[in-house]
C-alpha cells in the first residue's frame, strides 16, 4: 500500500471523513457512473476504466446506505420547488449512456440498498448496437498500426495527431489515447464522422471478447421497462453523444428532443422523460445556449459533469456529478464523497 492509501486510510479512523460529512451535509452530492461489470477485464487496460467492478460497486453503495441518504430525481425536482427539502447527506446515483450491464449487474445492487438511480440513454448507442463513438475510437487508435494518424493537423486541437505514435501494447499508447480521444470529444458531428472514417481504413473492431461485450453492449429498448420497474428513471442523454456546444440551436433541439421522444415511446403512454444530461459534460461541454435549449424542451433537471458538489441553493440546470472510475481505491472513494478532498 502506497503512502497516500495509507494516509486516507488514516483520515477514515481519525474520524476526518466524518467531520468532513457533516460540514457538508446539506450540499447534494451526485454521482455518476458508466457501467458496473462482473468480468473485471485487465487491470492494466485504460479502456476497462469506464466501468467498475461489481464488488467496488456493492462496497461503494454499502456505504451510501450507511452514511448518506440516497435521493431520486424526483425528491431533487421537489427540494427545488420548495416542495420538501432534501434530507441531510443526499446523493444522487446515476449512469451514463445506457450500458447493458446497469440492468444486468449494476440494478440487483441499488435494489439489495434501496437506492435510486437515474440512467441517462444515449437513444442512437441502443438503435445501432455499436461500440459509443468515443469507445470505437479508443478501439481503433490502440491498435493503429502507423506510426501516424493524418487527420486535419491544421486544425486545433489536432495537432496533436501529427505526433508519433508509441508501440501498441505500451503505457505511452495507452496515454496517447486517452489523449486523442479527449481531444476528438470538440469535433463537430462531420468532423467526427471523417475522423472515424480515416481510423476505420486500417483497423478492424474486435469487441468479441466477453469482458469487451460486457463493457460495451448497450440495453435494449424493452430493458428500459424493467429498469422502471427496479425504480431506476430513464433519462435523456442525445442521439448520437455529440458536443452540443458545436451544433446549431435546431441541431440541438434534434438531438435533445428526439431522444427524449424514443425514451417516453419505449416506457409507453403516459411516461414523461425529465430529466437530461449534458454529452461529457464538463464546463467547456455545454452553453448558456444549451442550456436555455433544455430549458426551452420543459426538462425538470440537467445534469453536468463538472467533477465537484453541488451548493446548497440548487441549479436545476447545473446539477453536479463527480464521476467514478474503476481506479479509485475504496479509502479514496470515501475520501472524495466526504467532501475530505477535491476531486
Amino acid at each position: 500500500m502506497n503512502v497516500r492509501q495509507t494516509l486516507l486510510q488514516t483520515a477514515e479512523f481519525l474520524g476526518l471523513n466524518r467531520r468532513a460529512r457533516h460540514r457538508t451535509r446539506r450540499r447534494l452530492l451526485g454521482l455518476c457512473y458508466h457501467g458496473v461489470v462482473a468480468q473485471a477485464g485487465p487491470s492494466d487496460d485504460a479502456r476497462t476504466r469506464i466501468a467498475v467492478t461489481v464488488s467496488q460497486f456493492e462496497a461503494q453503495m454499502r456505504e451510501l446506505r450507511r452514511h448518506w441518504t440516497p435521493v431520486s430525481s424526483e425528491q431533487i425536482v421537489k427540494a427545488i420547488a420548495g416542495e420538501a427539502p432534501l434530507p441531510d447527506r443526499a446523493v444522487h446515483v446515476s449512469f451514463d449512456d445506457g450500458y447493458r450491464n446497469n440492468l444486468t449487474v449494476a440494478a440487483p445492487v441499488l435494489a439489495r440498498y434501496e437506492i435510486p438511480a437515474t440512467v441517462f440513454v444515449t437513444s442512437g448507442f441502443l438503435d445501432t448496437k455499436k461500440p459509443l463513438w468515443p469507445l470505437e475510437a479508443h478501439e481503433r487508435l490502440t491498435v493503429w498500426p502507423r506510426p501516424r494518424v493524418r487527420y486535419s493537423p491544421d486544425e486545433p486541437p489536432f495537432s496533436i495527431f501529427i505526433r508519433k505514435f508509441a508501440p501498441p501494447d505500451s503505457p505511452e499508447r495507452s496515454e496517447q489515447v486517452l489523449a486523442f480521444v479527449d481531444a476528438a470529444k470538440t469535433l463537430t458531428p462531420p468532423q467526427r464522422e471523417k475522423f472515424l472514417a480515416v481510423l476505420r481504413t486500417e483497423t478492424m473492431l474486435d469487441v468479441s471478447p466477453s469482458w469487451k461485450r460486457e463493457l460495451y453492449d448497450a440495453l435494449d429498448w424493452s430493458d428500459l421497462p424493467e429498469l422502471s420497474r427496479h425504480g431506476i428513471e430513464i433519462g435523456a442523454h442525445t442521439v448520437t453523444h455529440p458536443n452540443l456546444t458545436r451544433l446549431s440551436k435546431a441541431e440541438q433541439r434534434y438531438e435533445i428532443e428526439t431522444s427524449r421522444e424514443k425514451i417516453e415511446r419505449a416506457l409507453g403512454p403516459g411516461s414523461r422523460c425529465v430529466s437530461f444530461a449534458y454529452p461529457f459534460g464538463s464546463s467547456r461541454d455545454y452553453s448558456d445556449e444549451v442550456v436555455e435549449t433544455v430549458r426551452e424542451l420543459k426538462f425538470r433537471l440537467a445534469f453536468t459533469l463538472e467533477e465537484r458538489r453541488n451548493t446548497e441553493t440548487l441549479d436545476p440546470f447545473h446539477i453536479h456529478r463527480i464521476c467514478i472510475h474503476r481506479e479509485l481505491t475504496h479509502p479514496s472513494f470515501l475520501s472524495l464523497i466526504s467532501g475530505l478532498r477535491n476531486t
